[in-house]
């Protein structure tokens, strides 16, 4: 027997009562929508989640109907977020039957309940008998909330009138085994295999976030240096995978600490939970006590390297899994963790234990250099000088460059300079994966990379544009002034329209399927594929700057009562992260460095830079010897700035100066961008300068070269489109370095 229970405090909700005294409508449907209280789903008499979840009930309601709508027409399977709790059901469809999982996200992600057997109807039922009297109680207690659930409703006369379709139990699939990598021999490594029997990972059909289909089961198995097994988790990777990623983040966070010891749990179905002890002095590591034969850091190399790989074995298998939040969440943060072991392993990481005083070595960046020895002088040979009027874009992918003003698009051979294609430019020039969009102030237009053809054109669906992205499906997205609109990458035709309320300014950021909507009414967005709203978080005042992709997370800064705030939130969930004051007035957007993130700014018009650890605490704040806001370039374990003068200055892990360089002579104006490639950094002013990230000497330079949009690659070809609109290619002639 199954019964679906919601509570009733929601009844003494004080913004609810608030809101019926003002007599305000709109005031009254958002504290509507917002009545969070206990939802409970008992099977037998016994609740899957033993009273965790609280959400809001009306949304989490409507989820749930539409869910198990979707499984009566014979969808495979569905999932249901239940609110912030970091709660999510999993609702698997096997002929007559549904299988409930309920899964806890957390710090370790662990089952509540799973495969919990039920008839379809008779969860069907269950979940209407709990929307109707919730229906009920909400209009006896809110007389004008019949029009706020009326969506609610909706759900409930579609499921009402839905008929079961009949669905075979799952065939087993050919192909169902997967294996990973063998874990490289003198190496610790994890070996990933997937059984996906079911078709889990194959019944996915993109453009949403889906936990449920990545709980594939399958088995872990770490392998020490000696080829030797060390430790097997069976279960579902992704689930262990995703703890082992976040375990690996807070060691490395220790270990740049210089902590001694870090320590966490690893969950294992059936089991008692394993303890892990880092020894981040002596280098060892130890499973419940036994000392495993792969020292620290190998061993959380082989956690992210075996995320990595599940994450190639799942897109392998369905391309469309790459359009899946779950999964390029673990992607993003397993990548960033290898960067970080990178950085530590080319000598980034505190010594070990208590030492005697002595002088700091020299910082090392963990780039790849030019050649062997010290660098000691650069040369350029220019290869192309275009004019193309007012700077649009500029990029570097693969052999070519694609460059745009006001003037003109055009498409450049990397290596020989020569113009591929040119066509007439616009305002807004966005070059997308497969797309570049032209916007204009009346039409649209969207070019082949590749020849420059025109693929579609098209009445602009609103005012003119301030930006444009792409989803994992191809749609490209318009952004303008408190609207978001999704285009069809074939015809131009719109697909969804986003208004965000009471919005002036807008920024969107696209994450696989998923695309974040920013703006300054305080609010964060999350839309799907299909434009439909996935959750919203109120952030702590107006957005003020465009919101950037980190370890899985939307960065927000904000302002805020007592000043600026950078607010972090879980791209799939919506669940804060943290939100942490800022002691300065940001300059720029928050920029990753290593595990950190360091934000650039002024305190009463002097320059700062304020260092977060990853859950936004502070790490330190140091305000360099500059003149005005500075901008921030991470050099591996340096963290360079840049004055409005064109001054440098570069920070360590611990805010010490390592090296400083004063302004050009000949600086005029306000200094352009910076970049980095091989260990050299690029400095855009009067002329481009070229400084070994290391030390800062000057190593090269380039004058008469200014640029408003810089672009690097790692052969130093260097692309330069300045205010005027002169894009000037060139390309790296020799290097000389002392050995």
């Amino acid at each position: 027997m199954i019964r679906i229970r919601t509570g009733a405090s929601w009844r003494d909700d004080p913004r609810l009562a608030a809101a019926l005294r003002r007599a305000a409508p709109a005031a009254g449907a958002s504290a509507v929508r917002e009545l969070v209280d206990a939802l409970a789903i008992e099977v037998d008499g016994v609740d899957l989640a033993g009273g965790r979840v609280e959400a809001p009930l009306l949304p989490s309601l409507e989820e749930l109907l539409g869910a198990i709508s979707s499984l009566l027409a014979g969808a495979g399977h569905a999932t249901v977020i239940l609110g912030d709790s970091g709660l999510e059901l999993v609702l698997r469809r096997r002929g007559g039957t549904a299988l409930l999982t309920l899964v806890a996200l957390g710090r370790t992600s662990h089952l509540l309940a799973r495969d919990v057997e039920v008839e379809v109807e008779a969860l069907a039922a269950a979940a209407l008998d709990a929307a109707a009297r919730f229906c009920r109680d909400l209009v006896a207690a809110v007389p004008g909330a019949r029009r706020d659930a009326r969506n609610l409703r909706a759900a409930v006369r579609r499921l009402a009138r839905a008929r079961p379709v009949e669905v075979a139990g799952p065939a087993p699939m050919a192909g169902a085994e997967l294996g990973g990598r063998r874990p490289e021999p003198g190496r610790c490594g994890c070996a990933v295999a997937l059984s996906d029997r079911d078709g889990l990972l194959a019944a996915y059909g993109g453009g949403r976030p889906d936990l449920g289909s990545l709980l594939v089961p399958g088995r872990l198995v770490l392998h020490g240096a000696d080829g030797a097994e060390l430790l097997a988790v069976p279960g579902h990777p992704f689930l262990s995978l995703r703890d082992l990623t976040a375990a690996a983040d807070r060691a490395l966070c220790a270990a740049r600490r210089g902590d001694v010891q870090a320590r966490f749990e690893l969950a294992r179905p059936g089991a008692r939970p394993s303890s892990l002890r880092l020894d981040l002095a002596r280098r060892e590591s130890f499973l419940d006590g036994r000392l495993l034969a792969c020292p620290p850091l190998p061993l959380l190399r082989a956690f992210v390297e075996g995320a990595l790989d599940f994450c190639r074995l799942v897109q392998a298998r369905n391309p469309r899994q790459a359009e899946n939040a779950h999964l390029t969440e673990l992607e993003a943060a397993a990548a960033e963790r290898v960067a970080e072991l990178d950085e530590l392993e080319a000598g980034d990481l505190p010594p070990a234990g208590p030492a005697p005083a002595r002088a700091a070595p020299a910082a090392r960046v963990a780039r790849a250099p030019l050649g062997p020895g010290s660098l000691r002088r650069l040369s350029f040979r220019r290869l192309a000088r275009l004019d193309l009027g007012a700077p649009a874009e500029l990029s570097l992918r693969g052999g070519t460059v694609l460059a745009a003003g006001r003037g003109g698009i055009a498409r450049l051979d990397r290596r020989s300079g020569a113009v591929r294609w040119r066509v007439p430019g616009a305002p807004l020039v966005r070059s997308l994966p497969g797309l570049v969009i032209a916007a204009g102030p009346d039409r649209v237009r969207a070019l082949r990379p590749s020849t420059g053809e025109l693929c579609w054109e098209r009445d602009l669906p609103g005012v003119p544009p301030t930006g444009a992205a792409q989803l994992a499906d191809g749609a490209a997205l318009l952004v303008e002034p408190g609207a978001v609109t999704a285009l069809d990458p074939a015809t131009g035709e719109r697909r969804w329209r986003f208004q965000a309320p009471g919005a002036s300014r807008t920024w969107a950021l696209a994450l696989g399927g998923v695309v974040l909507v920013g703006s300054d009414s305080g609010f964060l967005h999350a839309l799907d594929a299909a434009g439909r709203l996935l959750w919203r978080v109120r952030a702590p005042g107006p957005i003020s700057r465009p919101p950037s992709a980190w370890a899985g997370a939307c960065l927000a800064v904000c302002e805020a009562a007592s000043g600026s705030a950078l607010l972090a939130v879980d791209a799939a969930t919506g669940l804060r992260r943290f939100e942490a004051p800022l002691e300065l007035a940001p300059a720029g957007g928050p920029v990753a460095w290593g595990g950190r993130l360091a934000v650039p700014g002024t305190v009463a018009g002097d320059p700062a830079v304020t260092v977060l650890e990853r859950d936004g605490r502070p790490a330190w704040t140091e305000a360099p010897q500059l003149t005005g806001a500075p901008v921030a370039q991470p050099a591996g374990p340096l963290l360079v700035l840049r004055g409005a003068t064109g001054a440098l200055v570069a920070l360590d892990r611990s805010g010490r100066e390592r090296w400083a360089r004063s302004a050009p002579v000949a600086a005029h104006g306000r200094p352009g961008p910076l970049a980095l490639s091989r260990g050299t950094l690029v400095a855009a002013g009067d002329g481009l300068a070229f400084h070994a990230a290391e030390s800062g000497e000057l190593v090269g330079a380039l004058p008469g070269v200014s640029a408003s949009l810089l672009a690097v690659d790692r052969e130093l070809t260097v692309v330069a489109l300045d205010l005027d609109g002169l894009l000037t290619l060139h390309r790296l002639g020799t290097h000389l370095s002392v050995v």
